[in-house]
């Protein structure tokens, strides 16, 4: 399905090496795209792109810090003189964060806004130019529950994924007149390395990640593949008249109030 729509076009996956990001990078790849991995996992994104590379996919991996703006500069300059136009980029890094704002230092405030907020901004920012010019292009951005309704010990975390809520509505504007696309996904908990991460902090890990699963009406996690389904379609033309749009993808996480276990009905 998704080859009519990405066969031969260039996609940028940053934070692709794992998780929601590993996922987009094979969907892109399986759909035909030439795939660029821009990530600081080095070993786990090189071994992810040779793999899909073994089974006759394009994808490259890049070492990117998406808080350096060297990095991201560097990372589009090769992909422009490698591939040329660049069709899609899906800004996906970020990083966890899990401390009540009296006990996060200042040093920590900043690294969390650097990667999810700074980073955000970099990313984009070198795909509006070049897409700008060219008058097309997608560019895709992962956010957060957290941006609406979070938690007392995710201060930077919350406000960081604010910020990135606010950019998508604001990059959409100013892409517009030039027929470029932005818009945001907001996932619900997904079993990724990051939640499993912070299920490893709780007494019984697998019970945490029961809990969690349980704050979804539909009582599972997500699948890190159908928040990656959501970036290939918001890329692709099926969307073309969605911008600054930030769609959820919880299993209803976003949709009730907090009121307890859910009654039974009879049918």
């Amino acid at each position: 399905m998704w080859s009519e729509y990405f066969s031969g076009k260039t996609v940028i996956v940053g934070g692709g090496s794992t998780g929601i990001g590993a996922a987009a990078v094979a969907g892109f790849a399986h759909a035909g795209a030439n795939v660029v991995v821009a990530d600081v996992a080095d070993e786990i994104g090189a071994a992810l792109a040779q793999s899909l590379n073994d089974e006759g996919h394009h994808v490259t991996y890049r070492h990117c810090d998406v808080s350096r703006e060297e990095d991201v500069d560097g990372v589009f300059s090769w992909v422009e003189g490698t591939f040329g136009a660049l069709d899609v980029v899906y800004a996906n890094a970020g990083i966890e964060w899990t401390k009540d704002v009296r006990h996060t230092s200042l040093q920590e405030w900043r690294h969390v806004l650097d990667v999810n907020l700074t980073g955000t901004f970099l990313i984009t920012r070198a795909a509006m130019i070049t897409m700008c010019d060219r008058k097309a292009g997608s560019i895709v951005v992962t956010s957060s529950p957290h941006a609406l309704a979070t938690v007392p010990d995710a201060g930077a975390y919350a406000a960081s994924k604010g910020g990135v809520h606010a950019l998508v509505r604001s990059l959409s504007l100013e892409g517009a007149p030039y027929g470029v696309r932005v818009n945001g996904i907001v996932p619900g908990t997904i079993d990724t390395p990051m939640v499993r991460r912070e299920a490893q902090a709780a007494a019984d890990p697998e019970r945490q990640l029961e809990l969690m699963a349980a704050t979804h009406p539909l009582n599972r996690l997500g699948k890190p593949s159908e928040v990656a389904n959501l970036a290939l379609f918001l890329a692709s033309p099926l969307a073309d008249f969605m911008t600054g749009s930030l769609v959820s993808v919880d299993g209803g996480l976003m949709a009730g109030l907090p009121s307890g276990p859910p009654l039974s009905y009879n049918n």
